[in-house]
């Protein structure tokens, strides 16, 4: 049996994104739209659907990036993805968003770093595997620029909003380039899962699906 129709989203960022596959690849919708997921997220939804020429009841899977990344961004893609899936009875798979920013570029070595406010940065450290999966190495963490710790050795290819604002600090002799204006992508949400999926990772249910914070919201911080 093959794959599922997936269907993918990330809103971590100021990106909001939308795919769905087919049986010619994948149809995707991104635009970068800060504070406006909530009213372009279902709209995005309907639009890759109808340009895939299927309906929700054509999909099997649904795919999601859970952060991190800003609070209310990854609330409403989180809860579009539970309602969405708990609607169809459909298995959710949850990636990492920063993983899903790694695998945007076909870099073997990836620095990970998207901007996290208040002085922060949500980092991670990804190599590629035989099949072009960026996979972790270490932990994924959120701290002030000056505490990242890159790897020292390999030739490195930085990523995500991070760079934009805080390439000056982190420049090296194993540092390749770097790209600030890169986000996480629904279709690469969605190829990070088809793996998963092939490898035979079966999903979870739409209820344990959450958001990845890695810190504290402003509600819990208080």
């Amino acid at each position: 049996m093959g794959l599922p129709r997936f269907l993918a989203m990330d809103t971590a960022t100021e990106a909001c994104s939308v795919a769905v596959s087919t049986s010619a690849g994948v149809v995707e919708a991104f635009i970068v739209a800060a504070n406006a997921h909530s009213r372009l997220l279902l709209p995005m939804v309907q639009q890759v659907l109808d340009r895939a020429g299927v309906t929700l009841a054509d999909i099997g899977a649904i795919a999601c990036g859970v952060g991190p990344g800003g609070f209310t961004g990854v609330r409403i893609g989180v809860s579009t993805a539970q309602a969405l899936a708990m609607a169809r009875g459909l298995p959710v798979y949850p990636v990492s968003s920063l993983q899903a920013l790694a695998a945007t570029v076909p870099q073997p070595l990836v620095l990970a770093a998207l901007d996290a406010r208040k002085g922060e940065v949500y980092t991670g450290v990804f190599g590629q595997d035989a099949q072009g999966i960026p996979r972790l190495r270490g932990a994924e963490k959120v701290c002030a620029p000056e505490a990242v710790d890159w790897p020292d050795e390999g030739q490195w290819w930085g990523l995500g909003t991070g760079w934009h604002a805080y390439h000056a600090r982190w420049q090296g002799p194993g540092i390749l380039g770097w790209s600030g204006d890169s986000f996480p992508r629904a279709g690469a949400v969605l190829r990070l899962a088809q793996a998963r999926c092939q490898a035979g990772d079966r999903g979870i249910l739409p209820a344990l699906l959450e958001p990845h914070y890695i810190r504290p919201s402003l509600p819990e911080e208080t």
